[in-house]
């Protein structure tokens, strides 16, 4: 928003706060609703005869206050068509009142009938024109209007009335800046603040900054120079050294932004709108401690202030404090319990204090309409692994499926759980009835599909591995699974290097799709490029069984023998699986039955150990 637009909009606003208490039923000092005395002069209605009778001035005096009443408390609510009605009803007994023409102006621009307000208003003028209230407001809807010319004519005849009145002259300026007359609105506020009153110069230089803004980078320096002035005639003008500090950080110089600022706030504060452009910067620039003691500050205006609290539980949170950081969050809790981000958040940070206890607690806490609810049911059951209860991680996890099977992932670390429990039946039941209700989801059908592996289901593994990537072509560990079985299985070994290069393009770096690269090459029997693969795999991955005995078995193909045994006995080192570390041992056992001296190159391969699979 521009100056321009943005003063006019500032005057509408405090002419409209203003307003408010214009002809308010206490305003009408011998109001009949308060005590009997005849009503006021302004609201004395016309001697009128009907039928040759005089109308009662009191009967008359009565109703306008009633009506007048009924508008007060409409406007009050924000129906502004029904005010409307009261305060014309209003009129019907008290035609000649400026205060209820210029509630209805109000309540007409409320609604966005500038037309019908600047009537109401123009009729105030014309019934009263010294009156203030009314020009100002006609004045600013002349602005919105974009009859600039009539605007500025009102604010002139207000200063003609009050010359000292200080909103009229900013206006004026305003209204050259809405209409991008910079040079104009410079001069003019340049000349208010030589000539102007010494208790406004301040504000003048600061309105005459903004329009140096205004016009970009170009007039950074003469904004600054203003503000600056402002300041050394009112160092505490809070006005000017928040543009002076927004100017300063747009000039991308944050450390005269702090200092500005948080002089500011040592010499004049404490103020609210300092701190929360500290705590910004402050934060910005990862000084943590700095920003929660000016959270501190926006605490003590308001104790009850959830949202201050929450950004002083995320502080402590990042400066590590977590039992400071969950103190506050009980806080807010005991306030607003309902709050499900915040309960998350705390059981966060007690999973942080490994308060596993407390952490479940709260988050079993969140109901499962809550968008946290996914991961704080995860978040419980892991942590419940995490203390050796693997009973009740499974009845967490039943539990969050009863409640909400609609979420693909509850399936998917359920499986993973069971999987690490060797309960492969179980796993694979719940993820058949995962991809019912999921068909489309590639990620349960993978789960579902290494399961078939673990239960020796070679089939239905492939069959879900296919299914898997006709969802998604590009699902790296769909295409690395089914090429390391087509190799473990010496079929479609040509596909099955098309899918592994496929894998490793998309991830090079991926030690588990090196390997099966180097595995498939194994498989073909280019021996010398495979163990280029599987040692790239093993430099990546040195604490893996299975990639140290692969890299063995190629280089034993090879016959690097002494190379094939300290690979071998490096898996044995990784290998948890007893009977895989006695296939393993069993090979180096074979290597140390050899004769010392090298075999020949055209060795058949039946004399040599056969490769055993991964």
């Amino acid at each position: 928003m521009n100056l321009g637009i943005k003063i006019i909009s500032i005057m509408t606003l405090i002419f409209l706060t203003g307003c408010s208490h214009l002809g308010r039923i206490s305003d009408y000092r011998n109001s009949t609703l308060s005590n009997s005395n005849p009503a006021p002069e302004k609201f004395s209605p016309p001697q009128s005869a009907v039928n040759g009778s005089s109308i009662d001035p009191f009967y008359m005096q009565t109703k306008a206050d009633y009506h007048f009443t009924l508008g007060e408390s409409y406007a009050l609510e924000g129906n502004s068509e029904k005010a409307i009605e009261e305060y014309k009803q209003t009129l019907v007994y008290d035609a000649n009142s400026p205060t209820v023409r210029l509630k209805l102006s109000t309540e007409y621009l409320k609604m966005g009938l500038i037309t019908e307000a600047v009537e109401q208003a123009e009729l105030v003028v014309k019934q009263n024109p010294k009156h203030i209230e009314a020009r100002m407001l006609l004045a600013g809807l002349y602005a919105s209007m974009r009859l600039y010319d009539l605007s500025i004519s009102q604010y002139q005849m207000v200063m003609d009335i009050e010359p000292n009145n200080e909103e009229a002259a900013l206006f004026i300026g305003a209204v050259l800046a809405e209409q991008k007359k910079y040079k104009e609105a410079e001069n003019y506020f340049a000349e208010l603040a030589k000539k102007g009153s010494k208790e406004s110069r301040h504000k003048y230089l600061y309105y005459l900054g903004r329009i140096y803004l205004e016009q970009g980078k170009k007039e950074y320096a003469q904004a600054e120079k203003a503000f600056s002035k402002s300041l050394s005639l009112q160092p505490k003008y809070l006005d000017s050294v928040l543009a002076l500090a927004g100017l300063y950080k747009e000039k991308s110089e944050v450390k005269k932004t702090i200092q500005l600022l948080s002089s500011y706030q040592d010499r004049f504060g404490p103020s609210r709108k300092v701190a929360t452009a500290l705590i910004r910067l402050y934060i910005e620039t990862d000084q943590y401690q700095k920003a929660y003691e000016q959270l501190e500050v926006l605490e003590n205006f308001d104790r009850q202030n959830l949202n201050v609290k929450s950004q002083m539980a995320s502080i402590l949170i990042e400066l590590e404090k977590y039992k400071e950081a969950a103190a506050i969050l009980e806080e807010i809790l005991i306030i607003a319990p309902e709050m499900d981000k915040i309960r998350f958040r705390l059981g966060a940070v007690y999973e942080e204090l490994k308060s596993y206890d407390l952490a479940i607690k709260n988050l079993m806490k969140i109901p499962s309409t809550s968008t946290y609810f996914p991961e704080a049911m995860i978040h419980s059951a892991h942590m419940s692994k995490l203390t050796g209860d693997m009973d009740k991680a499974n009845d967490i996890m039943d539990e969050a499926i009863r409640l909400r099977s609609d979420i693909p992932q509850f399936y998917a670390f359920y499986s993973s759980l069971l999987d690490e429990q060797k309960k492969y039946v179980k796993a694979k039941d719940l993820l058949e009835s995962a991809v019912k209700k999921h068909g489309k989801n590639a990620q349960l059908r993978f789960f579902l599909g290494s399961i078939y592996d673990r239960l020796g289901h070679q089939k239905e593994t492939i069959e879900q591995m296919k299914e898997v990537l006709a969802i998604d072509e590009n699902h790296i560990q769909a295409m690395n699974y089914l090429a390391y079985i087509y190799a473990e299985t010496d079929s479609n070994l040509e596909e099955a290097e098309a899918l592994a290069l496929k894998a490793l393009k998309t991830n090079p770096e991926d030690g588990y799709i090196l390997d099966t690269v180097g595995w498939v090459y194994y498989k073909q029997g280019k021996i010398q490029i495979a163990i280029q693969y599987l040692e790239a795999a093993h430099k990546l991955k040195q604490d893996e069984s299975i990639i140290a005995e692969h890299l063995g078995d190629a280089y034993y193909k090879y016959e690097l023998n002494s190379k094939a045994k300290q690979m071998y006995l490096m898996a044995v080192q990784f290998e948890e699986d007893k009977e895989k570390v006695a296939k393993i041992k069993a090979k180096i056992v074979a290597i140390d039955r050899q004769k010392t001296i090298r075999n020949p190159a055209s060795l058949g391969s039946s004399q040599k150990m056969q490769n055993p699979s991964r």
